[in-house]
């Protein structure tokens, strides 16, 4: 496992939107205390799982589904009974994550096996 500081508000590099990127990964928000850090989590990520701000797939045979990480959240719902979920994950090395102040995100600990471009 490594340990990584990214901004939540990022823009992504192709399009220029800003995309506010958390996820249950996220472990606080620095800058803050924890109890202020998980009041804020709990508040962006209930805006970011909102209806009107998520995409649900209704699967058919054949179905391929991508999305790009530097702007979107993936949450799995376990609605699929005893059907078999396949997924096939594929991470491509890409340019680190920048904030809308122009700072980029970085690793933490220097025992993880990761790759990024400044």
């Amino acid at each position: 496992m490594y340990k990584t500081e990214h901004p939540v508000v990022q823009v992504h590099p192709l399009s220029g939107e800003r995309a506010i990127i958390l996820g249950y990964f996220v472990r606080r928000l620095l800058g803050v205390s924890s109890a202020d850090s998980a009041h804020l989590f709990a508040m962006l990520q209930d805006h970011v799982t909102q209806l009107e701000n998520t995409v649900r797939w209704h699967w058919s045979t054949g179905d391929v589904v991508i999305w790009d990480n530097r702007a979107t959240q993936h949450k799995a719902i376990d609605d699929y009974g005893n059907q078999p979920r396949i997924v096939r994950r594929v991470t491509i090395d890409g340019p680190v994550s920048v904030g809308v102040d122009g700072r980029h995100g970085k690793r933490r600990n220097s025992d993880a096996q990761v790759t990024a471009a400044a």
